[in-house]
């Protein structure tokens, strides 16, 4: 019988990009595999507090410029500029963007869930729609809208018959108007523009459409338009493919990437150049293999995971056709407070027009904490520049001269980078009972006490399935001898304010060295866990489906994160004990501390604090009466959990104001 798969993927964080092979499914036989993402893991909370922002924001219009590179930090654009959007922020699903940062357009709404109603006809998916913008100028004042786009980037390419659109909104008919629109035909490598005001049609060829970003320049001389509460929107038609017969398959697609999005007036369709220098990717892990180790490891696993000297790489580009005085600074916040802001320079140099600079930054720094168990380190990168022209845009450009990096280790390790761009399992006939293992090095004897794994919600809950976690000695390079198994798991979500389903062992005592955890199966579905493109670490990724230990052919990290010692974390399968009357945090809002007071009789242990996209932004032991620092901590709602050691929790939440 011949072996038939389908490999599904949301990113690939490399220059080449797998096949896709569509053939039955019904006779699939056992493979490890990669599915695009279902959902994404935003909590329902951010989506609700977003849409309190923007509903009580004030009525006044916009006024120009209209300028956003989604530089900002955040899971979603900023409620400054656009209303309540399922449309993503982020920093990592483009190839190569102008500036670090962009919004990607796809299949899952505003809650993190795969829209519902899409069928194998091109249907609306994500919109994001300006706030009204005042647009009381005559036609002689020459408005311009222009953008960058990228189909696919590092995500799933859009079909034939899907399209990204930008409509305007006419106060004066009250409706909205089709104004453009962009297709993409992967297979013969062409790129389609059609501006339906002016009933024109451009047409781009390259082999680089999802490693290019395409500029798009419009001009708004329509009277229709121009007049204040003008809006405009941008959305993506997009479609499930119709060789997606298996539920659990059925996935994220279509994805369009945008950047650079500005309007104003006193342009002209040659107006391509904006004068500003910026990064244009974030910054890159200080660590060689992991992301994250134990604190209590940190001192043995220091000369092996980090180089000598530090380094810290940043890139930067100038977007202009003008010479740039540039100079460098960094920042080094302990979180904990044990020592001051470490502040150095990186020199200054000219950027000459349209220059990229990659720029590497050796240092030495003193990574302690003032917590026994947990550190946090916030890494900063800052470019200064002074313009030679008078012609500069103003401060909404200094989003992107600003990048940041969270440092932090608690009781974990951790491969992953916390972002899933695909998922990975076993799938297919003979898959019941197959295992997946990820290796680990320990630096330091401890007890292994729990476990995180990242689940992607899949379409109708496919992923409902029962697995055995599982922990393997090594042997000759390869999983060993099963030391331990905990039977009868199951996914978990709670609301989402937690990426990664928490669960309790019994402890087990390793020793210093190499060890393997991850799970068996108890049947032939797909677990669909978390598969990070970013980190590479498929040499440590191991499946066995007949008795024989494979290597993973798919470059990326299975996310799974090993915990040591005190489990602080709440397992997921604990029930969260309602909000009490007695617990109350103050100030609030709070701009540099919280105290909490809490009830009588509860005992905390830990408290959190969890970012509205789910985030958990800053975690340690609970000292009593002892104030709760915000030092790097970005204004917004949060919320704050206390836990105790029976895994019972209080929440509360807090405003953070600057």
């Amino acid at each position: 019988m011949s072996s038939y798969f389908k490999i599904f993927m949301k990113g690939i964080r490399h220059s080449s990009f797998l096949a896709i092979m569509t053939l039955h499914l019904m006779s699939v036989e056992a493979q490890d595999t990669l599915v695009n993402l279902s959902s994404y893991p935003i909590s329902n909370l951010s989506s609700k507090i977003q849409a309190s922002s923007a509903i009580s924001k004030s009525k006044s219009s916009v006024q120009l410029p209209f300028f956003d590179d989604f530089s900002r930090r955040g899971v979603f654009p900023t409620d400054e500029l656009w209303e309540v959007t399922g449309v993503t922020a982020n920093q990592l699903y483009a190839v190569n963007p102008p500036t670090v940062g962009v919004a990607t357009f796809d299949a899952v709404d505003f809650t993190g869930m795969l829209y519902s109603y899409l069928t194998t006809l091109p249907t609306a998916a994500d919109t994001i729609t300006s706030l009204p913008i005042n647009l009381n100028y005559l036609p002689s004042d020459s408005i311009y809208l222009s953008f960058y786009i990228q189909p696919k980037g590092l995500g799933y390419s859009p079909s034939r018959g899907d399209s990204l659109v930008v409509e305007f909104y006419s106060p004066m008919e009250g409706a909205w108007v089709r104004a453009w629109s962009a297709s993409v035909n992967f297979a013969d490598s062409t790129l389609a523009f059609r501006n339906h005001l002016e009933r024109s049609s451009t047409t781009t060829h390259s082999n680089a459409l999802d490693r290019n970003f395409f500029r798009v320049m419009m001009g708004i001389t329509q009277p229709e338009f121009l007049s204040d509460g003008f809006r405009f929107r941008f959305m993506n038609y997009a479609s499930i493919s119709p060789s997606q017969e298996v539920q659990g398959l059925k996935s994220n697609c279509d994805h369009w990437h945008l950047d650079m999005v500005y309007l104003d007036k006193y342009r002209n369709l040659n107006d391509t150049v904006i004068n500003d220098v910026a990064f244009f990717k974030p910054v890159k892990n200080l660590l060689r293999t992991y992301s994250s180790v134990p604190w209590k490891h940190f001192t043995r696993a220091f000369s092996e995971e980090f180089p000598s000297p530090l380094e810290f790489s940043v890139g930067y580009r100038n977007l202009g056709d003008e010479v740039w005085n540039v100079t460098r600074r960094y920042e080094i916040v302990d979180e904990s407070g044990a020592q001051p802001d470490y502040l150095f320079m990186g020199g200054a140099e000219n950027i000459h027009e349209f220059q990229d600079v990659s720029y590497t930054r050796f240092f030495s720094y003193n990574f302690q904490s003032a917590w026994s168990d947990s550190a946090k380190f916030l890494l900063k990168a800052y470019l200064i520049t002074e313009n030679k022209s008078p012609l500069s845009l103003p401060y909404y450009l200094n989003f992107n001269d600003t990048i940041s990096y969270n440092l932090n280790f608690y009781n974990y390790y951790a491969l992953d980078d916390g972002t899933a761009e695909s998922g990975y399992g076993l799938y297919g006939e003979g898959a019941e009972n197959g295992m997946v293992a990820v290796r680990f090095q320990n630096y330091q004897a401890d007890s292994l006490s729990g476990v995180m794994i990242y689940f992607n919600r899949t379409y109708n809950n496919a992923n409902d399935i029962g697995f055995k976690i599982t922990l393997w000695d090594e042997r000759n390079g390869m999983p060993g001898n099963i030391i331990y198994q905990k039977s009868g798991v199951r996914p978990l979500f709670t609301d989402s304010l937690d990426r990664f389903t928490v669960y309790a062992l019994d402890k087990v005592e390793l020793k210093e060295g190499s060890f393997y955890i991850g799970w068996q199966q108890e049947s032939s579905g797909m677990l669909n866990v978390g598969f990070d493109m970013n980190s590479n670490n498929s040499s440590r990724t191991l499946y066995n489906l007949n008795g024989e230990w494979v290597e993973t052919r798919y470059n990326g990290s299975v996310m799974i994160r090993p915990i040591f010692g005190k489990l602080y974390q709440i397992p997921t399968n604990v029930d969260i004990q309602q909000p009490s009357l007695g617990f109350s945090i103050f100030p609030n809002p709070a701009q540099h501390h919280i105290r909490l007071s809490l009830p009588d009789g509860f005992t905390p242990k830990a408290i959190q604090l969890i970012n509205t996209a789910g985030h958990v932004v800053a975690s340690r032991p609970y000292e009593t009466n002892e104030l709760f620092y915000l030092e790097g901590i970005a204004p917004g709602f949060y919320m704050v959990r206390v836990s105790n050691d029976m895994g019972r929790c209080l929440t509360g939440k807090v405003i953070v104001v600057k």
